[in-house]
């Protein structure tokens, strides 16, 4: 529980395995660490000392004997945001040495269980104050099983933060997030297929739902703009959802 979450603060799964060990049980030695994991010693050591410089595990000796235990969840949200500072500062330098993208259209695709945090993070990365999002086809359904809900109230907070409203076009009977910035309208089942769209800022991503999800991120101020105007026809055309039809998550 929680080990992928964690693996992403930047620890391996092996640190990310003793880490939780150590705040459930409390401080321990390497030997009693190995045994609980069922790991051997000499990984065991090596991911204690790679915590140590990421600020995760603190030591302790107690006659002559080394004991460690897990810094708390709180100093550590603490130790990522002095991180992320950091990181800002140096922004403009990497921009200032980073080779300019002249191609007209960009376009990345990805694939997997994962893609729905993809294109999360990509929005939340892109879109700014008082943006709006549009999108078409979206289950969200489909979106509130396969997104932990840390990751969707993250991004659902990021936008409100930032004023920035979605319009959404979905399937009639399919489930809405209640959220005061975002608008909903529906159309037939038959009109939307296996293929959602979303368009922010200068880009469009085009969500197609398998075995696995393939998502596909296009970059380009025209491409954009042509897909705003597909969308804003089939928003007239759509219904207003009606209070008796919600279906809300």
């Amino acid at each position: 529980m929680y080990e992928e979450q964690i693996r992403e603060l930047g620890l391996t799964e092996n640190e990310a395995k003793v880490y939780l060990i150590l705040l459930r049980d409390g401080e321990m030695n390497p030997s009693e660490i190995s045994q609980k994991l069922s790991l051997h010693r000499g990984y065991v050591y090596d991911a204690l000392e790679r915590m140590q410089e990421k600020g995760v595990a603190n030591l302790s000796v107690k006659q002559n004997k080394k004991y460690f235990s897990a810094t708390s969840p709180d100093n550590l949200v603490e130790f990522l945001k002095l991180k992320l500072e950091n990181f800002k500062n140096i922004i403009p330098n990497l921009k200032s040495i980073s080779k300019p993208d002249n191609t007209e259209v960009n376009s990345v695709m990805f694939k997997g269980k994962r893609v729905y945090r993809d294109i999360l993070k990509d929005i939340i990365s892109s879109v700014d104050k008082n943006d709006e999002i549009l999108l078409f086809g979206i289950d969200e359904d489909v979106l509130t099983k396969e997104v932990e809900p840390i990751y969707l109230e993250q991004y659902l907070n990021t936008i409100k933060l930032k004023k920035v409203k979605e319009r959404i076009i979905i399937k009639k009977g399919g489930k809405k997030i209640k959220k005061p910035n975002l608008q909903y309208k529906h159309l037939e089942k038959k009109y939307i297929g296996k293929t959602s769209q979303i368009i922010y800022g200068d880009k469009v991503a085009l969500f197609i739902f398998g075995e696995p999800h393939h998502l596909i991120i296009v970059r380009n101020k025209e491409t954009a703009e042509t897909y705003r105007k597909q969308f804003k026809l089939m928003w007239k055309i759509a219904k207003k959802w009606l209070n008796r039809e919600l279906n809300q998550i």
